[in-house]
């Protein structure tokens, strides 16, 4: 049967391919005969379409260009007209000066008739331009229009606006010597309206003269008016084309038939009966368009023709200004192309024709060589292709699982895992049961691969892998997240206890050592558990929110696991939120600084400050500096949050010093981050050298912490510290690994008794018992010893007796504003003050 089959097979291979190449021929000479039709008919219409459109912008093209020369010479027109009038005074200036400078030896009476005759009979501006003459006090000199002024002063003579003509000139040419004014008078054949006149004066300082010259507006825009109508008249373009104006009244202003200007041909008809004007003057007072019409002649035949002109409106001018393209000259033009364009495609069809031909007979020539190449090669190849079938399948399957495994742990990756949350979810909304989603994270796995290697982390990762997979029950799931973090899925739960009972057995899994390479490795998780439906409905929901509540468990305490619930939730929340605003609390002014009195045991006067700094957010109001101070720390801005309170106090403490006859001293606390930070030292010092600080009043306030971690590193710092002249005080005294040896070997300058044992000094023997071992330790040491968190009377009576030297806390005072600090402190009485009047009411 299969022999049968692949000797069809073989038959089909020499007759298909001939048979393919002479219906693909066909197939090509239809297909080259349609395209060659269609390609006409798309030549034909594009030609027809970018002609037309080329015409009309060409036409549009010549309206813009003049529209803008129209509108450059009507808003130049007051340009124009001062121009025109300043050059004709300029003119007029001159022929006096002239005959001044030639007749000085005559009297002033006969220079003024030589020049009054000289000025008087010209005229300029289609005659309506003429010189005036008058003296700096009024007293008109020369008035060709109105000879009677003459000899008469005119020194109030009055616009109809109230302007006073005569005299601002005169004063304009006296201060300025030259210049232009305005003035509004009616004309005899317009009363109604007002019309602005503009002037232009030049004094003539021999004889205390101003000559001058006015022109109206509305005189010069019609002149410009014509002047531009003449030059329109003119414009010919192409065989038919010309610019035509009509004003909004009907009334053509110019047009190519010469008979047409000066007539209103608003409701002249044509032979449609439709009336054109209104229609060019509607699309005028709308702005700019195009309008297809029948015009009312063609200038090469002087017969009406169907016409698109392209109309715009001068607004100010009321003039509807167009051209236009006649559809006749357009068509004639296609015709011609038309036949050019049928004749190309008919030669050019011929020759693809006969190509098409020639390629048909090779390919079939070609076909059956191949066909016969074919069928030896077939055999041959039908064994490799069964070979290369099984082995893509291998392969399918291979990419397949790659695709949703992890490639260390051979685990799901989250693609796979999102299939079988969602799985499990719909499987338990089925039967009402519960499914618990399980985050892992591995606590300090960074610490294994710096001390073991990254290739015993791997390994520890595979082998959690493996155990985790053994420990699953049916239908239950692990997947590797990412990193050192992994997932469960439990589907199918009873209630909350049983998901109880699943993470214990995670939790059993870290009790044991894990042996890797040979090496003995302890580990520990943190785990977050979300619940369905309790805390969402779907697989990235229950992952968000057991990643949430993972957070949370590693804040808490590592190697532990939480539920989800919406406490924490809100917690989380509130904690993210309070990191990403605190990043903007410095560049948005958001932080301040306050300062607690320190005072002196031994005299009651006040010593010193301590910087305390503020936070108050917009969204989260005032945050306690024990909430985001440690924040500060976890985000790496603890820097620049250290160099904002020293840059605030160092001022500050200046500030009050100098209008103080008290010299305070600063104690500014230091995060273990920023005293590690590169540089640190130097960039202080370099601090208070610009501020001309006194290094002395400055006390730097460490906890022991930063000795505890890495002491050996810390103390070339500190002495370093030290030797610029800065104080040290070790904070919080007595809380930590407290060890005499920091205090014999560090160039520490004080101790600092932490507010929790001042709270029990009075009632708690262990803590007074301690209380009065480190002031004593101090003062076996010679270091200054301050107590913090002095809230009563009788604990600052106590740490007195017990010679505490300072002592700080709301007893004496709460933190203060640098204002609150000066005007309670600065000045202060030199008397020591007694207990009770220590105490300041606050």
């Amino acid at each position: 049967m299969k022999i049968t089959h692949d000797i069809k097979i073989l038959r089909l291979i020499k007759i298909i391919p001939p048979i393919i190449a002479i219906t693909f021929a066909i197939l090509v000479n239809i297909i080259v005969i349609n395209n060659n039709q269609t390609a006409l008919s798309n030549d034909i219409k594009t030609l027809r379409q970018d002609f037309i459109k080329k015409e009309k912008a060409l036409v549009k093209y010549q309206v813009k260009q003049l529209f803008q020369q129209i509108t450059y010479e009507k808003n130049n027109t007051t340009a124009l007209l001062k121009e025109d009038i300043k050059k004709r005074v300029y003119q007029a200036h001159r022929i006096a000066s002239n005959i001044y400078a030639e007749n000085k030896h005559k009297s002033e009476a006969q220079v003024t008739k030589l020049i009054t005759d000289a000025l008087r009979n010209i005229r300029f501006n289609q005659g309506r331009g003429y010189y005036f003459i008058y003296k700096t006090n009024g007293l008109n000199v020369m008035h060709p229009s109105l000879p009677k002024f003459e000899g008469t002063s005119k020194w109030d003579i009055q616009d109809v606006r109230g302007n006073y003509v005569v005299r601002n000139l005169a004063e304009l040419t006296t201060n300025e010597d030259e210049g232009f004014s305005r003035w509004w008078f009616v004309k005899p054949q317009n009363k109604n309206q007002e019309f602005e006149k503009i002037g232009f004066a030049k004094r003539f300082s021999p004889y205390d003269w101003f000559i001058g010259t006015g022109e109206y507006v509305i005189d010069v825009e019609n002149d410009i008016k014509q002047r531009l109508l003449q030059k329109i008249a003119k414009i010919r373009y192409g065989n038919n084309g010309y610019i035509f104006v009509i004003d909004y009244q009907g009334n053509y202003l110019s047009h190519y038939q010469k008979d047409f200007e000066g007539t209103n041909r608003y409701n002249i008809v044509n032979e449609q009966g439709v009336a054109i004007v209104p229609q060019i003057i509607n699309v005028a007072k709308q702005g700019e368009d195009y309008l297809h019409y029948i015009s009312s002649v063609i200038p090469n035949s002087s017969e009406p023709a169907d016409k698109i002109s392209y109309i715009m409106g001068l607004t100010d001018w009321e003039w509807a200004i167009g051209s236009g393209v006649y559809i006749s000259e357009i068509e004639n033009y296609l015709a011609t192309r038309e036949k050019a364009i049928g004749q190309q495609h008919k030669s050019e069809f011929s020759k693809i024709l006969w190509l098409s031909l020639l390629v048909t007979l090779f390919f079939v020539t070609l076909s059956l060589v191949l066909a016969n190449y074919l069928s030896r090669r077939f055999a041959l190849y039908e064994s490799k292709i069964s070979a290369d079938f099984s082995e893509l399948n291998n392969v399918k399957e291979q990419l397949q699982y790659q695709a949703l495994h992890d490639a260390l742990t051979q685990l799901p990756n989250r693609m796979l895992l999102d299939i079988r949350i969602e799985k499990g979810i719909a499987l338990s909304k089925k039967n009402n049961k519960k499914l618990a989603i399980m985050f892992v994270d591995l606590d300090d796995f960074k610490k294994i691969n710096d001390l073991y290697g990254h290739s015993t982390g791997d390994k520890l990762l595979s082998t959690l892998g493996t155990i985790f997979n053994q420990t699953l029950a049916a239908g239950d799931s692990v997947a590797r997240f990412g990193g050192d973090e992994f997932i469960f899925c439990f589907p199918m739960l009873d209630s909350l206890a049983d998901a109880e009972n699943k993470v214990e057995r995670i939790c059993e899994i870290f009790k044991q050592s894990f042996v890797i390479n040979g090496k003995s490795i302890y580990s520990s998780c943190s785990i977050g558990v979300a619940m369905y439906p309790d805390d969402g409905d779907a697989s990235e929901q229950l992952i968000s929110k057991a990643d949430i509540v993972l957070y949370k468990s590693k804040s808490q305490q590592k190697g532990n696991y939480l539920f989800f619930n919406e406490t924490i939730n809100t917690q989380v929340q509130r904690d993210l939120l309070l990191e990403s605003e605190l990043h903007l609390a410095v560049t948005n002014n958001e932080l301040d600084v306050l300062y607690q009195p320190q005072i002196d045991v031994a005299t009651g006067k006040i010593y010193g400050v301590e910087a305390l700094v503020r936070w108050h957010n917009a969204k989260l109001g005032h945050v306690s500096p024990v909430e985001f101070i440690q924040v500060a720390e976890d985000v790496g801005i603890i820097n620049e949050i250290g160099r904002f309170v020293i840059e605030k106090s160092l001022p500050d403490i200046l500030r009050f010093n100098r209008g103080s006859d008290i010299q305070l001293q600063l104690s500014i606390n230091i995060s273990p981050k920023q005293l590690m930070e590169p540089h640190f030292v130097s960039n202080l010092i370099k601090i208070t050298n610009d501020m001309a600080v006194d290094t002395r009043l400055i006390t730097l306030e460490i906890t022991e912490n930063v000795l505890i971690n890495d002491l050996a590193k810390v103390q070339p710092i500190l002495q370093s510290i030290r030797d610029s002249g800065l104080k040290l005080s070790l904070d919080d005294f007595g809380t930590g690994y407290s060890s005499l040896s920091y205090l014999s070997n560090l160039p520490i300058d004080e101790i600092k008794i932490d507010r929790s044992f001042i709270e029990k000094l009075l009632t708690n023997d262990q803590s007074e018992s301690l209380v009065k071992t480190i002031i004593a330790i101090g003062q076996l040491c010679d270091l200054t010893v301050i107590a913090e968190g002095v809230e009563t009377k009788e604990q600052y009576e106590r740490l007195r007796h017990y010679r505490c030297d300072l002592v700080q806390g709301y007893y004496f005072d709460k933190p203060l504003p640098l204002a609150a600090l000066i005007a309670n402190y600065s000045q202060q009485s030199s008397d020591s003050l007694t207990s009770d009047e220590c105490k300041i009411i606050v």
